[in-house]
């Protein structure tokens, strides 16, 4: 039971006087709500009716419970109708961090076509240094899940599940040795980004272990690197959503497809409170509706 059910059921039987006639219009039983008028009675510690077998009246402690009751309804409706308006026109600044890798490929469109939907509402993107903790003075953190993560201080919901895959250019591919399996890949010169150059490799999903010692480029910037693959500088381990464009472009092409990473997670991470922003809420509906 709680304070504002019982107060709807003891202000339904105020206004009705009658047990059955209140509890039909609850949908409810008489007897459950005579147990909500009891409970309501018992937090009080008073006799809110006077209870006849023909009718049902409000004692002097009840007539004067009635107003303040109809007051704490008329608050909740009130509070219902305004969330519903904010939600219909959001407004406001919306912070989020981001890699620059999911910023620049997987969050633009999305942010251009969200703010399109609600134009009261602003975003400030923060590109999160590879290798950073997140922190939490963002209103949302978009990354790769992390375990380590505090989990005290925020919640977190999975966006995305993916797995890398290897890509070359065409041109690449025409100039060097084939690639038929995965021990081939010794012989041609990686494009990676700091975290996989100091992994110095990679599990697949079928328990092999890649190495990547042999680079040619490494960079955090990553339309350095997809520039460096489609220039034919070497070939490398990326996602397919964040190379979508090149790949229908044909300006990559997907190499071995039997071979691709263990699967990883994008979660958007929030701080942990009691009440989440609604314009974060719709942004986090958005991309898992879009993703």
């Amino acid at each position: 039971m709680d304070w504002l059910t019982a107060t709807k059921s003891f202000c339904l039987l105020e206004k009705h006087g009658s047990f059955t006639e209140a509890a039909n219009i609850a949908e409810i039983t008489a007897s459950a709500m005579s147990k909500r008028i009891d409970w309501l009675e018992k937090q009080l510690g008073l006799s809110l009716f006077i209870r006849t077998t023909r009718q049902v009246n409000l004692t002097e402690v009840g007539a004067e419970f009635l107003p303040k009751a109809h007051a704490l309804l008329r608050q909740f409706d009130s509070m219902i109708i305004e969330t519903q308006q904010s939600a219909l026109h959001p407004s406001g600044l919306l912070k989020v961090t981001a890699s620059l890798a999911i910023g620049s490929t997987i969050l633009m469109p999305h942010i251009e076509e969200f703010l399109k939907l609600y134009p009261l509402v602003k975003i400030q993107l923060t590109v999160l240094p590879t290798g950073n903790q997140p922190d939490l003075d963002s209103d949302l953190v978009l990354c790769r899940k992390l375990d380590e993560f505090n989990s005290t201080a925020h919640c977190g919901t999975n966006l995305i599940s993916y797995k890398l895959g290897l890509f070359a250019s065409p041109e690449y591919l025409e100039t060097h040795k084939k690639i038929t399996k995965l021990e081939d890949l010794s012989e041609h010169k990686m494009v990676l980004s700091n975290y996989y150059r100091k992994a110095g490799r990679l599990e697949l999903d079928n328990g092999q272990m890649c190495t990547l010692s042999n680079y040619s480029f490494v960079s955090d910037h990553f339309e350095a690197l997809v520039y460096a693959v489609v220039r034919g500088m070497g070939v490398t381990f990326a996602p397919t959503i964040y190379i979508q464009k090149e790949l229908e472009q044909g300006k990559v092409v997907r190499i071995l497809p039997e071979l691709q990473s263990d699967e990883m997670q994008l979660w958007g991470f929030y701080p942990n409170s009691e009440f989440m922003p609604i314009k974060t809420r719709l942004f986090l509906d958005y991309l898992k509706e879009k993703l």
